[in-house]
């Protein structure tokens, strides 16, 4: 027989496991602060560490990464519904022009693989986070086309973001739907694309894709869910992250 500990405000020891106000649908709970060793340690019940790729740099409140060199890969798989929430803020200011790229920052997400659905062969783009342009902040899932013929990358672009600042940021994502939203400024956006999800064969990585992004981002929390949340539920989840966050100066 065992003992469950219950970290009500999670803000346990570092190598606890949490549980958070909603547990429905979590794959991944992450803290990043004081020590890279300790940037691994998956704090959701039951749910496997990420693994380590390069040299993520630790500062006393957060984590910096730099995407295609220093970032985390988890084993949390794509699915056609998804709910991805950051504390972060890009480094400094992405390109002007819309569009991943070497100085883009990618905060978490599943671009870029290939399709599993085998009568829509191609690129499987997941379920991504990042900023693609200097004043806005894009939540992406891979979807079918209008067409119906291949998959596309059924993106929605935020805008008036100031990517340098501290913002709880997320995307969620459902069978028909993908919006990209900033919880500190309580604002969202959605995509125009309404087609079908399709999954795409890669997992989720933290700080950095597979492909194309190569900026740098500061990340203090990330909370990974296999649903799209309501706002209700998300409210809840935002409260949890920043109270841990305020506590370490960060305000969202």
């Amino acid at each position: 027989m065992g003992i469950k500990l219950i970290a009500k405000d999670t803000v346990a020891p570092w190598n606890s496991k949490v549980i958070p106000p909603v547990t429905r649908g979590l794959e991944g709970w992450f803290t990043f602060d004081t020590d890279a060793s300790r940037f691994s340690r998956n704090r959701a019940i039951n749910k496997p560490d990420a693994e380590v790729t390069g040299a993520p740099v630790a500062f006393a409140t957060h984590g910096r990464f730099k995407g295609l060199v220093n970032f985390l890969k988890t084993q949390i798989p794509d699915s056609t519904e998804m709910t991805i929430m950051v504390i972060g803020k890009a480094v400094s200011t992405p390109p002007s022009a819309p569009g991943g790229g070497p100085d883009s920052p990618f905060y978490a997400g599943s671009f870029i693989g290939n399709s599993v659905d085998p009568t829509i062969p191609g690129a499987g783009y997941g379920v991504s986070l990042y900023h693609a342009a200097s004043d806005s902040i894009s939540g992406t899932a891979g979807r079918l086309n209008t067409a119906g013929t291949g998959p596309t990358s059924g993106s929605a672009n935020l805008s008036g973001e100031t990517p340098t600042n501290w913002a709880l940021r997320a995307v969620r994502v459902s069978a028909s739907l993908t919006q990209a939203l900033n919880l500190t400024r309580n604002t969202v956006a959605a995509s125009s694309a309404v087609t079908r999800r399709i999954l795409s064969d890669s997992v989720v990585r933290i700080g950095g894709a597979s492909s194309t992004f190569g900026g740098e981002v500061d990340i203090s929390a990330v909370a990974i869910y296999s649903v799209a949340l309501t706002d209700a539920e998300m409210a809840l989840v935002a409260e949890a992250m920043r109270k841990r966050t305020t506590r370490l100066g960060i305000s969202v």
